[in-house]
C-alpha cells in the first residue's frame, strides 16, 4: 500500500476508534464533518468497475442527499480532494433521476417509506451508498456510519456491496461490523 494509503487508512482508523463525545450528537457542523471525513476515507478504500469511470479524467461523483448542514460540511471539508486520483465533485440531490450520475451517494436522514425505494433504485449498480444508522442498512444501504454510545460505529453490509460489484478493501473490512442484509422487497 503506498504511504499516502496508509496516512489515509490511518485516519480513517483514529477517526473511527477514537470520535467519542460525553453528550448527545446533535445534527451539528462538527458531526457531519466527521461523518465527511470517514465518507472520503471510505471511498479510497473502495474500487469501483472500470465502466464506471468512461473517461481518464472522470470527476469522482460524491452526491450528497441531506439538508443544508449535511451539504455545507461535505462542501467544506472536499474543497480540491481527491478520490483515487479523480478530484471529487459534490452534487446535491433530490430526485430519483439524478442517480445515475453519482459514484458515492451519502444519505442523512431520510424516512424509511423514502429510503427503500431510492435503495431499491441503486440496486445491482456500482454506487456507494453511506447513511447513519443501522435502519438505513437494513433498507438495503452498502454502509452504515452510526454513533453508539459517543463513538461511529462502521458497519458495511457485504451482501449488497458483492450484488453492487464494489470491492472494498480487507483492511476497511477488518474494521467494520459485516452485516448480510438483503434488499428488502418494498
Amino acid at each position: 500500500m503506498p504511504s499516502i494509503n496508509k496516512m489515509f487508512f490511518s485516519m480513517l482508523c483514529i477517526a473511527l476508534f477514537f470520535s467519542s463525545t460525553n453528550q448527545a450528537w446533535p445534527q451539528s457542523i462538527e458531526k457531519q464533518t466527521v461523518l465527511a471525513a470517514l465518507t472520503i476515507n471510505i471511498a479510497r478504500f473502495t474500487t469501483w468497475p472500470e465502466l464506471v469511470f468512461k473517461e481518464p479524467e472522470s470527476t469522482f461523483n460524491l452526491c450528497i442527499y441531506g439538508d443544508n448542514v449535511v451539504q455545507q460540511s461535505f462542501s467544506n471539508l472536499i474543497n480540491n480532494k481527491q478520490v483515487n486520483k479523480r478530484p471529487i465533485h459534490i452534487i446535491n440531490i433530490s430526485r430519483l433521476r439524478e442517480l445515475n450520475q453519482c459514484q458515492l451517494i451519502y444519505i442523512s436522514e431520510l424516512e424509511r417509506n423514502k429510503l427503500i425505494p431510492l435503495l431499491l433504485e441503486l440496486k445491482d449498480k456500482p454506487i456507494l451508498t453511506i447513511g447513519e444508522n443501522s435502519e438505513f442498512l437494513k433498507a438495503g444501504g452498502l454502509v452504515g456510519l452510526e454513533n453508539i454510545k459517543g463513538k461511529i460505529q462502521l458497519t458495511i453490509n457485504l451482501a449488497i456491496i458483492k450484488q453492487s460489484k464494489l470491492v472494498i478493501s480487507s483492511r476497511l473490512l477488518k474494521l467494520a461490523t459485516i452485516v448480510n442484509y438483503p434488499i428488502p422487497n418494498n
